[in-house]
């Protein structure tokens, strides 16, 4: 993959995406190494109709493209390498394997510390400006990106606004 744009520049947005992918990639590589720490636990969201993913037929009965996962108390075999992870699951008492490489991946939430990215995969490009969602669970926070933003060039987007405060 190339992270130049037309000879214009670097491609900041698929750099970014890139980055942010990494860090899901790496905190799912150290819970396959160590489990999970503290109370940490994963909401994974992916798009379903993408041709590598590997789910149950159960999970693809409706029309949505969307697939969310939780990696929380029930999961085995957890398996990261640098293009997709898998897992076992348990849907109805019945334990299922899970193939999703990272390129299908549309969000990744941890809601112990409110932490959570949001992807867009028609392009693979990250959504840059995010707004803090309340869930239906009160300690749980989502970023999910903010309607109608236009990003001009060269604008700075900070982190710390969504980092949570103690």
């Amino acid at each position: 993959m190339t992270n130049k744009k037309d000879n214009n520049g670097f491609d900041y947005d698929i750099l970014v995406e890139e980055s942010l992918k990494n860090v899901v990639k790496k905190v799912l590589k150290i819970t396959s190494e160590t489990g999970l720490i503290g109370d940490s636990h994963f909401f994974i969201t992916f798009n379903g109709n993408d041709p590598d993913v590997r789910v149950p037929s159960e999970l693809k009965q409706t029309e949505e493209s969307e697939i969310k996962i939780i990696i929380q108390h029930q999961f085995w075999d957890l398996k990261t390498t640098s293009e997709h992870f898998e897992v076992t699951l348990s849907f109805n008492g019945e334990k299922k394997h899970i193939f999703v490489p990272f390129k299908a991946v549309t969000s990744f939430t941890d809601p112990s510390v409110g932490f959570g990215l949001q992807f867009k995969i028609e392009d693979n490009i990250i959504d840059t400006k995010l707004n803090v969602k309340e869930t239906s669970d009160p300690n749980e926070k989502q970023l999910v990106p903010a309607e109608n933003t236009e990003i001009k060039s060269g604008e700075i987007v900070s982190l710390d606004e969504f980092r949570n405060k103690k």
